[in-house]
């Protein structure tokens, strides 16, 4: 069954995601006092051809077809290959003014002071939407993600990883083989929710699981230890307030918790486990399984 998804889903970004591996994310910040102004993380709505992405390389030897590729991926939530078919088809999309300064961009904050006596934790931000994973409150991977439809919702809560399953598969949908539907490299939060490799046609395509490229879900995948605290919040703001109500919290802070504390979300919204339910722009806010 993982090897099917390899054949349908790795071959057509495989080139993408070798060339570009020093590209992305966390792991790969700025040098002191060499990181851009904020105001140079800013991107126009429009429609880009092949031959502007080829002459970013004669300016810039880091911003290979590739990479700049990935750059795109990142910003419009979107893989590679939908990325290559709006271009081929003039569709306008989300392109930085600044190619240079998105060569380490994340969205996500890359320290999180109120995390930072865990030893792991992951972020899921679906507003942006993107997906982090931290040590002792350190960004050390992020991509971006798909997340629930308007009618298959993505729940705000606070969970752990229940199971991991490096092949599992979906027992509600079928792929277009007719065959239960491939979610390898899964990791259970709640309910039938998985964070898992998948499709990314936009940031909000799944029925409800959070998909994640394939190279990223296997890296997640190998870092996560069953346990590790799981924060699903709707935009990036309410997280200081979430961590703040939750100190005592055994999801995220098992050494000095209170076993009877329920996950507090602002406005005195509560949850916990399964019981969880609920043109021109900057890049604080980008973006559109099982």
């Amino acid at each position: 069954m993982v090897e099917r998804l390899l054949s349908l889903l790795i071959v057509p970004v495989l080139l993408s995601y070798v060339a570009i591996s020093s590209v992305g994310g966390a792991t790969n910040d700025f040098a002191p006092g060499s990181a851009p102004p904020r105001s140079n993380y800013t991107w126009t709505l429009r429609v880009i051809s092949e031959k502007e992405i080829e002459n970013l390389f004669k300016k810039d030897k880091d911003l290979s077809v590739s990479a700049s590729l990935r750059i795109l991926a990142k910003l419009n939530a979107r893989d590679f290959d939908y990325i290559q078919q709006d271009i081929n088809e003039g569709k306008p999309i989300r392109v930085p003014n600044d190619f240079t300064s998105f060569k380490s961009w994340t969205p996500l904050e890359k320290f999180i002071p109120g995390v930072a006596d865990i030893p792991k934790f992951i972020l899921i931000v679906k507003d942006l939407p993107y997906i982090g994973w931290y040590e002792k409150g350190r960004l050390v991977g992020d991509t971006y993600i798909c997340v629930g439809k308007a009618e298959s919702t993505t729940d705000e809560g606070l969970y752990t990883v229940q199971e991991k399953d490096v092949e599992h598969v979906s027992k509600s949908y079928q792929n277009t083989f007719g065959e239960p539907a491939p979610m390898p490299w899964a990791l259970k939060i709640y309910g039938t929710v998985w964070i898992h490799a998948g499709d990314i046609a936009g940031g909000y395509c799944s029925h409800g699981c959070i998909n994640l490229p394939i190279f990223p879900a296997m890296s997640l995948f190998e870092w996560t230890d069953p346990g590790t605290p799981v924060l699903i919040t709707d935009s990036l703001r309410t997280i200081p307030t979430v961590l703040a109500q939750n100190r005592s919290n055994c999801a995220l802070h098992a050494s000095a918790c209170n076993p009877n504390q329920k996950a507090v979300f602002p406005a005195g919204k509560q949850t916990s486990g399964d019981n969880a339910r609920h043109v021109t722009g900057s890049v604080s806010n980008p973006g559109d399984i099982l």
